[in-house]
């Protein structure tokens, strides 16, 4: 088998994540694409690309090309709009030699649409923010008095807390219903935050690693401090939700504490952004990536790390010379 050679693309400032995969890759390779020239996280591993934007129509062609000129074996995304793109494209990845680390499409689909979830949820019986797609239904809702305020108003389709408002009165729900379509209401939760971190084994598709992370501080849609914890109730419930679902690989839940009832916000099947809290406390997800790309399936260890350690996130730099950053570009 050859060894690991994992891209992971679309990295952007997620420097401390490709940091931790060259570590547990020291026996393979890892490379990173982004269409910016300036995204920090390129210069954080041996080999970097400039590819085009996700949205180009010839961005798996370049994908494919790319990966057979540098013989990689496993492609990697970090983004949410980036990940049915490649679920669609599987195959084409795999006749040339290369596994992409995503969930199924219909999986990868449902995480993105809020309302969809939401849906999902109700069937299941997960208990989940009530979420309005149309102004009728939030309307009668608020007359019912099923819902109150606050409320906030997101994207249906959107990413890394991307116009996410914190909303008062019904007035200002119905103005940004009119300026911007594709918008739901969601019910305001008012409790505690969890991250939970997880990992389904890409062979087994057993849930191997579960960590909890309670959230205290966000910026720019990541957690910016956090306390680990540890919880049986999260781990059960993250247990359930995943059962049948498909997902497989990094996932992380977004899911609230009301007065001793867990509800679940959203599930993105990739990285977190608070995940490098996670890697600190020796919840190590490259190492089993990197396993399960050498054909060996992980075992379940779950609640196995310290809690009460905060992560705090600081500033740091990378000096780029005019060189790297006109290095291969595609």
């Amino acid at each position: 088998m050859k060894r690991p050679h994992l891209l992971i693309t679309s990295a952007g400032r997620r420097a401390k994540l490709v940091e931790y995969f060259v570590q547990e890759f020291q026996e393979g390779a890892v490379s990173v694409a982004d269409c910016n020239p300036l995204a920090p996280a390129l210069y954080m591993a041996p080999n970097h690309h400039i590819v085009p934007k996700i949205d180009q129509p010839d961005y798996i062609d370049h994908l494919l090309e790319l990966c057979q000129l540098e013989q990689v074996t496993a492609l990697l995304s970090l983004i949410d709009p980036e990940l049915e793109l490649l679920a669609t494209a599987t195959e084409r990845f795999a006749a040339i030699g290369v596994t992409v680390i995503v969930s199924p499409p219909s999986s990868c689909l449902l995480c993105f649409d809020k309302y969809a979830m939401f849906e999902h949820c109700t069937l299941q019986g997960i208990p989940h923010a009530k979420t309005y797609h149309a102004l009728t239904s939030f309307r009668e809702a608020v007359a019912l008095k099923e819902v109150g305020f606050p409320v906030f108003v997101k994207p249906r389709n959107g990413s890394a807390s991307i116009a996410v408002r914190r909303v008062e009165t019904l007035e200002e729900v119905e103005r940004l219903f009119e300026q911007s379509p594709g918008l739901i209401v969601q019910e305001f939760l008012d409790g505690p935050e969890l991250g939970v971190d997880v990992y389904v084994d890409l062979l087994s598709h057993e849930v191997t690693s579960i960590f909890i992370k309670e959230k205290l501080a966000m910026r720019a849609g990541e957690t910016d401090k956090s306390r680990s914890v540890l919880r049986t109730d999260v781990f059960e419930l993250v247990e359930h939700v995943l059962a049948g679902s498909g997902l497989v690989g990094p996932l992380d839940f977004d899911i609230f504490d009301v007065d001793g009832t867990l509800y679940l916000s959203e599930i993105n099947p990739r990285f977190g952004g608070g995940y490098p809290h996670a890697y600190a406390c020796g919840v190590n997800f490259p190492a089993q990536v990197w396993r399960n790309l050498c054909g060996l399936v992980n075992q379940p260890d779950i609640g196995h790390y310290q809690e009460n350690l905060y992560m705090i996130k600081h500033d740091t730099l990378t000096l780029v010379s005019a060189a790297q950053f006109e290095q291969t570009k595609y």
